[in-house]
């Protein structure tokens, strides 16, 4: 009889845990940032994002930010800008 090997496909889970950004109460007046993924539908749904959050939540400046590639670390120096000139950054990832 032939033996047949099963692989269970999972790795181990890591036991680092990130604490979450601190809240910001309101983002009325704020300066939010987008940082779009490079993915097909991303920029029209931040595009959607950005009219809710100027006519919903009282956002004051929306600045953007594009990522070259969905499978990239988004550059140091794309984090440091959006570290300095926003409030709050949200990334989008769509499809």
């Amino acid at each position: 009889m032939r033996t047949i090997e099963v692989l269970l496909p999972i790795a181990g889970v890591a036991h680092h845990v990130a604490p979450l950004a601190k809240r910001v109460a309101s983002l009325d007046g704020r300066v939010v940032g987008l940082l779009d993924n490079s993915k097909a539908g991303t920029r029209v749904f931040l595009d959607r994002v950005e009219e809710l959050l100027r006519r919903e939540h009282g956002v004051a400046t929306v600045v953007r930010y594009a990522k070259k590639a969905a499978a990239l670390p988004i550059p140091d120096e794309m984090l440091e800008a959006a570290s300095r000139q926003c409030e709050v950054v949200i990334n989008g990832i769509a499809d």
